[in-house]
């Protein structure tokens, strides 16, 4: 039978307890075999609005006879069992299950989205997760459980954001650091050049590229460095294949963000034509893909203000 893997949390109610009854109602259920469930882990409380209380987050891993949909009906029924009412996003709530990985599968419908889009990045997911299903490979980064929670609690906390140059990815670092104003997740900013042509962007980048990977320490007073993906930015727009160094550590998160139409002005008019854009967009979709095979947030079409609340929650997530 297929394998499972499930996210629970709660931080309203008796938080342990209903945490323990919605494992314990799945595995009797006769269409469900349990394998094994985590430890309970008390987190801190990741977007959504300020003064929520505390979560306890836990994990388990199944084998079921059902299929994906019908397995998203049973947890959605047994969340609503303990009192869940879907109200405000990332707001409290008494139960929520999320089902992070069917087998190896990958489906994407309006109704669910496997495996769960933001499970790399999030330790309070991650964390209980690697303890039962350390061996169960995410299909789309092609790396085990065990192998991103080593990554996410190991690599230097660097984020890397993968978007076409232009003023508004400035924009969007800028934003996200006025969001972040608690010191632990402190942002220290490393922004594109922004030269009036093509080439001269390119080159700027191919050596921007050499420096960065050298210096990669955080500056004084920051916890978190957020830089351009340098190195595929580069391979990207000059069309050739550049290798990193060998010891270089990769960021902790990579995120792709497909700028809309309304992020792009006279300074990426003069860079390249929209038809020449939406092939460098694709090619950098795909350079994503084939390079990154760690924690990764994927934006698509995301406008500014969305991009930046899905950037400031990801960094929170991923520090902890």
């Amino acid at each position: 039978m297929p394998t499972i893997l499930i996210a629970l949390g709660a931080n309203l109610g008796d938080l342990g307890e209903t945490l323990t009854q919605a494992v314990d109602q799945l595995a009797s259920d006769p269409e469900f075999t349990l394998e094994a469930r985590s430890e309970l882990l008390i987190t801190k409380p990741v977007g959504g609005p300020s003064g929520q209380p505390d979560y306890l987050n836990s994990a388990a891993k199944f084998s079921t006879s059902l299929s994906p949909e019908q397995v998203h009906q049973k947890l959605i029924d047994i969340e609503q069992s303990h009192g869940r009412v879907r109200i405000q996003r990332w707001g409290a709530r008494k139960l929520d299950i999320d089902l992070l990985l069917y087998d190896r599968q990958i489906i994407k419908t309006p109704q669910l989205t496997i495996p769960h889009p933001r499970m790399s990045f999030r330790r309070f997911v991650m964390q209980p997760a690697a303890e039962v299903a350390t061996e169960m490979l995410h299909p789309e980064l092609d790396t085990t459980i065990g192998q991103l929670w080593e990554h996410l609690s190991g690599a230097p906390p660097v984020v890397e954001i993968a978007a076409l140059p232009g003023p508004a990815v400035g924009d969007l670092l800028a934003a996200t650091e006025k969001e972040l104003s608690d010191p632990k997740h402190s942002l220290a900013n490393e922004l594109l050049p922004l030269p009036k042509s093509r080439d001269e962007l390119v080159t700027s980048l191919q050596n921007l590229t050499k420096q960065q990977l050298e210096h990669r320490s955080l500056p004084p007073g920051s916890s978190v460095r957020v830089l351009p993906w340098w190195f595929g930015i580069a391979e990207v727009l000059g069309g050739t294949i550049s290798s990193i160094p060998p010891g270089t550590s990769p960021a902790r998160l990579t995120v792709y963000w497909n700028r809309p139409e309304d992020t792009y002005g006279d300074v990426e008019a003069g860079w390249w034509s929209p038809e020449e854009r939406n092939g460098l967009q694709a090619a950098l979709a795909e350079a994503v893909r084939q390079k990154v095979h760690a924690p990764r947030l994927w934006l698509e079409g995301n406008d500014l203000k969305s991009a930046v609340t899905e950037l400031t929650a990801a960094i929170q997530a991923m520090q902890g």
